[in-house]
């Protein structure tokens, strides 16, 4: 297929098409021979193969390691603004005509970037507020354009952009924290899911506020705990632990949290859900679990969702180290057929890859681990089948069976 000088142009490198052909849509630096056309950072450029065929468009950044994120692989395909418009009302209408989220709750994700064909874009929806991300150079300059679309296509009038830091930073973008576009949110907010009510702080809270994508692994969870002693290690907010003590009816829930924010949020929540024989310990489970364990502590059941401990191939041998360990200790702190459920939030660690850390684990532990389900994020995270890396959350349920004392 012929192209043209006028427009802006990337050219592969021999034998790196091929996953552009399959619709992987990360092009990263290392797979680009040369640019033509003198593109900007945040402009649309044609990506073209070693022998100059045309394979897709794209937003262009060489900031990044990721040089240009596929958006079409229709080389007549107009970028524009009907195009945008269609993309985010086709996520929208995933959310709330076919999955039809708003029936169990006021809180989830409308648009998952490259899962729904808009890398650089995440928009979660709490009640009245949207919480948007532009994590993408493309992306954040039609900021103006994609929020018009927004609130066009939702009706929801108030935008707010939160942003972990050093996440903008990787795109050469300016660092935001925290901003506002439209009415001013109150300070917290309450949201509802599957008839618990929990408060979000949109400027304090971590992530865009609330972990939505773990919905339905804290309905999962919820059935492992009538009439027993739970620990919500790394309890943020304390939705798995309110889960487990309202709609599972658990006999006691420790809340542990090394930010006393996320405790007293986690207290609050509670509270709003009349929760009853709860305990909240400010710990650090990296230093404190194993301190736990050697004074004798006991559960039933343990949630151990700790922070994402890897963030680059450098720290990848230290994080599964520090998975492995904390994940043993919690082992040898359950009561026999007790039940773990583990999660890991990195991209960088696949699916097999957590399991064999929780096999070292149970050998660490001296005890024998069964995966009796294995989840991700909800529906409302759809996963691209082009693109596996994109896919982080891992949750394993794992049954813990001791061996017989001699």
């Amino acid at each position: 297929m012929s192209f043209s000088f006028k427009h802006k142009n990337v050219f592969l490198k021999k034998g790196k098409a091929k996953p552009f052909w399959y619709r992987h849509p990360w092009v990263f630096s290392g797979a680009v021979k040369n640019v033509k056309g003198k593109p900007e950072n945040g402009d649309i450029v044609e990506v073209f193969d070693h022998d100059r065929r045309f394979i897709a468009k794209g937003f262009y950044n060489d900031k990044s390691q990721i040089m240009v994120r596929l958006l079409t692989w229709d080389l007549h395909e107009k970028l524009d603004y009907k195009f945008f418009e269609r993309q985010i009302s086709q996520a929208i209408h995933l959310r709330d005509n076919i999955l039809a989220l708003s029936s169990k709750t006021n809180a989830y994700r409308l648009i998952h970037s490259e899962a729904d064909g808009l890398p650089g874009l995440t928009v979660d929806r709490y009640d009245n507020v949207l919480c948007v991300q532009l994590t993408s150079f493309g992306m954040d300059r039609r900021r103006d354009m994609i929020f018009d679309i927004l609130q066009k296509v939702t009706k929801v009038p108030t935008i707010v952009e939160r942003y972990s830091s050093g996440i903008r930073k990787q795109e050469g973008l300016p660092e935001i924290d925290y901003s506002v576009t439209g009415n001013k949110p109150a300070e917290t907010m309450t949201i509802h899911e599957y008839g618990l009510n929990f408060r979000v702080s949109l400027s304090r809270g971590q992530k865009t506020g609330f972990y939505i994508d773990q919905r339905e692994n804290r309905l999962l969870a919820s059935k492992f705990s009538y009439n027993k002693r739970v620990l919500d290690a790394c309890c943020y907010s304390g939705a798995f632990g309110i889960y487990m003590s309202k709609k599972g009816k658990a006999k006691e829930v420790v809340f542990l949290d090394t930010s006393k924010f996320a405790l007293e949020i986690a207290q609050e929540n509670a509270s709003l859900n009349n929760c009853s024989n709860c305990t909240f310990l400010h710990k650090d489970v990296f230093n404190d679990l194993e301190k736990m364990h050697k004074e004798g502590e006991k559960f039933d059941t343990i949630v151990l969702d700790p922070p994402k401990v890897i963030t680059s191939k450098s720290s990848l041998h230290n994080g599964l180290m520090a998975l492995k360990s904390i994940n043993a200790t919690a082992m040898k702190m359950l009561t026999n057929h007790g039940i773990l459920v583990t999660c890991d939030c990195s991209g960088m660690i696949s699916v097999p890859k957590f399991m064999q850390t929780i096999n070292a684990a149970a050998m660490e532990a001296e005890c024998e681990a069964k995966i009796i389900d294995s989840r991700s994020a909800g529906q409302d995270h759809p996963q691209n089948p082009a693109c596996p890396e994109n896919s982080y959350l891992k949750t394993l349920f794992v049954s813990i069976t001791k061996k017989p004392s001699t």
